[in-house]
């Protein structure tokens, strides 16, 4: 399953891996994609050469909640990431969930490949 993601500098398209991160990549990704949480969510985090982050409607890089909140309230806010099997991002056009940095997702995901940018 894929999922075209449409910016102002191209598209994206993101391949899911719903076998493996069932969690993350149907249930909580393609919700919000579906209630169009992702759209005008500015991109917050370019490093060149490996990501680009997004998925913050304030654009700060500390926004963002994951559908089980607009579902079950703000404890939902974030989940737990599922962690087996582990899953690198070893080639371009690779895209995951952010950890919040408690080993929780919520909105944002990271696409690897390479950036230029001024």
């Amino acid at each position: 399953m894929a999922v075209l993601l449409e910016t102002t500098l191209g598209d994206i398209v993101v391949n899911l891996y719903t076998e493996e991160r069932p969690k993350a990549a149907c249930l909580n990704f393609l919700k919000l994609c579906k209630i169009k949480y992702y759209n005008y969510c500015l991109i917050h985090n370019v490093q060149r050469d490996f990501i680009v982050q997004t998925g913050d409607p304030t654009g700060s890089g500390r926004g963002g909640e994951s559908v089980f909140c607009k579902l079950y309230g703000d404890q939902a806010r974030f989940f737990d990431a599922e962690k087996v099997p582990w899953i690198k991002h070893k080639k371009k056009g690779t895209v995951s969930m952010v950890n919040n940095g408690n080993e929780q997702h919520g909105s944002q995901v990271a696409h690897s490949g390479t950036y230029l940018y001024p």
